[in-house]
This record gives C-alpha cells, structure tokens and sequence, in this order.
C-alpha cells in the first residue's frame, strides 16, 4: 500500500496523513492514534521521500530523453511507454514529480543533466541505456546525486542499477536453439558500446564456444541504435550471402521486425525455411505478423524495482543495491527444428 491509498482508507489528505505518521503537533493525537493503527493493519511502511511532504517540500526525479537520430522514435515508442509508463505510476502514487528535460545530441544530454543537477536541483535521477563506460555516471557520482541506472557498465561496482541478465539470456536463446538442431546461427546485435549489447555479444560468443559451434563473423553484424532502419540491408545482404544460416537472434524489437521484412523480400518462410527470436516487447508481442519467439524482458518488475530503490536508497546511503532480472523463452511459432 502508498500513502495516497492509506489517505483514501481513511478520508484524509495525503499531508495530513504524512503529517500524522510524522508525529507533528498540529494534526490532532486521536487522527494521529487513527493514522497509526491503520498504517500498522495495512502494513504501511512510508518511504522517506514521501515523508518529505509534511513539511510542504516535495522530491522530484529526473530524466533526459535524447531525441537525436531517429533515436526520439525508437525511444518514443519502446521506452517512453514501457518503461515511464511503470515508473510514473510508482512515482505518482507517492506524489513525487518527475521531470523530463529532452536532448538533441550527446553533447546536449550531457548538459541537460547538468542543468538538472545545478540549475534544478534535482537530487534524484533514473539513467538509462548505459554505456561500456559512461560519462552520465562519473557526474552524478561527482555531484553526490541520487540515481538509479537501468543498466551497468562494464565496471558495474559502485552505483545502483536494475538490469535483464543478458549473458543469461543469450544462453538460453542459443540452447533452445540448439534442441532444435540449429548449428548456424547468425546474431543482429546494436553497437557494444552500449554494454548491454556488448553482453550479450560475449555471451553469444561464449555459448556458441560451449556448444562446440565455431564463431562465423559473417553471420555477427550490429547497427547503431540511432539508426534501426539500417538493419533490413544488414540482414538481407546477410542471408543473400550466407544460405546455410537458419536462425536469427536479433537483439532488439525493431532489427526483428527488419528481419522479418528482410525474409518475406527473400520468400523465406518463417518457422519453416527460417527461424527468429529475439528480445519480448510490445512490437513482436501484439504487432508483428508472424509474431516471433522470445526470450521474456519483464519491464514492469524492472521499473518498480528501479524505483523502489531510489526512492528507499537515502536508508543504505553508503550501499549500493542491484538487481538482476531472468528471462525465459516464449514459444511463439518462429522456430523451427531443422532436419
């Protein structure tokens, strides 16, 4: 339960609620007695920034969006909505703000963060698609910020994050695919200097090796995550060039939905002639014709956790907490058993 929910319990506003569980004089002992004992039956335990509201001041969390490239839509569409969606509801049922300040170059993101911290003085911020080694984190750990990262870096000690275990899941997309003979199977990944993506091309690597499959680079390409479109050449060029491959393993919605353009352009079937899997989402889940085999990406329990971390921290301020999420396949139809 949130405070905006115990306050609905008990008729009361959200501040005479916080002001009560705070023990303030100007809110009556019997409503503070009343406040109490309901906060003890629905277990309500507040969180120190929704505590903030007693004294009228309220936390704000940050966040930029970059908007450079065609990134505004890629970000627009399967971020904004999936993962702010989840962590607006978190922040709002504790009536905490949350700001969004937007940047149209890597340079200018870098700025908007610092605006956020010296000009707005946002002391609270969610980071996300973090780089091998990123810039972002060596500011907000110079200036001292509260801030969740949705992703680590190479070096992942230090600062806060959430994350899908992606050399976990690679390793159970190239087992499954093994159980159904697949020994050529070629990977559409993003630019490794995003270190999930460089992740999951070790664990790629790795898995093959393990399985005794030899690493064909002709079969490996990535595409630069400003640029989604460019996957349907890279994926027709390389099937065009290398028949034997029977498995696609894209590594985001958007180069699956290009490689499923790219196979209806060569008349491969898919689920018959050929085989793609790759990460859950909206695009392949309810959007895409066939709709294609994945491995899960639990947003929602990503973004709670994210945010039930930052607004809880300020009790471990000297820890850092991280948690890592498990995928599982989700049959969907778009891989067959080669014979």
């Amino acid at each position: 339960m949130n405070i905006k929910e115990l306050a609905k319990k008990l008729d009361l506003s959200i501040t005479t609620v916080s002001r009560a569980l705070g023990g303030y004089s100007d809110v009556s002992e019997k409503t503070r007695e009343r406040v109490k004992k309901y906060a003890n039956k629905y277990q309500y335990s507040p969180n120190p920034y929704a505590s903030t509201l007693a004294s009228g001041k309220v936390k704000t969390v940050g966040y930029v969006l970059p908007i450079y490239g065609t990134i505004q839509a890629l970000l627009i569409k399967e971020i904004f909505f999936n993962l702010f969606q989840v962590c607006l509801e978190e922040l709002l049922s504790e009536s905490i703000q949350f700001q969004i300040l937007f940047a149209k170059s890597e340079k200018e993101e870098i700025k908007a963060y610092e605006k956020l911290i010296s000009e707005q003085k946002i002391e609270n911020i969610v980071l996300q698609n973090i780089k091998i080694n990123d810039k972002r984190i060596e500011i907000l750990n110079k200036y001292k910020i509260n801030y969740v990262a949705w992703g680590k870096t190479k070096d992942k000690r230090n600062f806060s994050w959430v994350d899908l275990d992606n050399e976990y899941a690679i390793e159970v997309i190239i087992n499954y695919l093994i159980k159904k003979n697949h020994t050529h199977i070629s990977y559409i990944n993003i630019s490794e200097k995003y270190n999930f993506a460089n992740e999951r091309k070790s664990s790629f690597l790795k898995s093959l090796k393990l399985n005794k499959i030899n690493f064909n680079p002709n079969y490996y390409a990535s595409v630069k995550l400003e640029e989604p479109e460019n996957s349907f050449e890279v994926i027709k060029k390389m099937l065009t060039k290398n028949k034997k491959i029977s498995a696609i393993i894209c590594s985001t919605e958007f180069s699956a939905l290009s490689a499923i353009k790219a196979c209806n352009y060569l008349n491969y079937k898919i689920g018959k002639d050929i085989s793609i899997i790759t990460f859950d989402g909206p695009l392949v889940r309810d959007l895409s014709s066939p709709p294609i085999t994945a491995v899960s990406f639990p947003v929602k329990e990503l973004g709670k956790r994210a945010i039930n971390i930052l607004l809880n921290k300020n009790n471990n301020k000297n820890q850092s907490i991280n948690y890592l999420a498990k995928s599982e396949i989700i049959e969907r139809g778009s891989v067959h058993i080669v014979s």
